[in-house]
């Protein structure tokens, strides 16, 4: 799972079992091992000196049901593996989820964050209003000198 929030968490992948253990390596090497002498003693291979018929048996016997107990627990310790892979991924789909939704709560504060500092006022430029104050038109008339009378008449 992520550290941080700035993306989406990913989600959990189902895998069909956890890896191997040491547990599981040995009794799956010693499960082989047996079956292997069982095949041996049926061949009756030179490798085991065997005297008599009951002798026989026995070794026989004696690795049939030890192969069969470690085949056994090793569809056993099999099966342990997918349960542990069930409740692994379980988990991690409740970390996703939650994950999830811290995420989802986190993006949308920044959007809402980011929509009021673009709709902020305080940002914008106010309009300055400047004070009217009425203007009053003063008429001067001049007043009219000799000069400028001649220059009315004559015209």
């Amino acid at each position: 799972m992520p550290k941080t929030f700035d993306r989406a968490p990913e989600l959990p992948k189902m895998r069909r079992r956890i890896g191997r253990d040491t547990t599981e390596l040995l009794i799956t090497s010693l499960a082989l091992l047996s079956t292997t002498g069982i095949v041996a003693v049926l061949i009756r291979a030179s490798v085991f000196d065997i005297a008599s018929q009951d002798e026989y048996n026995f070794i026989k016997y004696f690795l049939i049901c030890t192969s069969a107990f470690l085949w056994l627990t090793v569809v056993r310790l099999e099966f342990t593996a997918k349960k542990k892979a069930e409740i692994l991924y379980g988990t991690q789909m409740n970390e996703y989820e939650i994950m999830r939704t811290k995420w989802l709560e986190i993006a949308s504060q920044k959007m809402d964050i980011e929509a009021k500092r673009s709709m902020d006022y305080s940002n914008l430029v106010q309009p300055s209003v400047m004070s009217s104050k009425p203007v009053e038109i003063k008429q001067v008339i001049a007043e009219t000198t000799e000069s400028d009378s001649k220059s009315d008449v004559s015209a």
